[in-house]
């Protein structure tokens, strides 16, 4: 797994997530 505070740039171009199966591409950055 990803350590917890991993900056989203240092994780790697072909990651997954093992929840739902989406690439790392298909995730997109929100401010809250």
């Amino acid at each position: 797994g990803i350590a917890p505070g991993t900056a989203w740039e240092d994780i790697p171009e072909d990651w997954y997530c093992p929840v739902c199966g989406a690439s790392k591409e298909d995730f997109e950055m929100v401010e809250i």
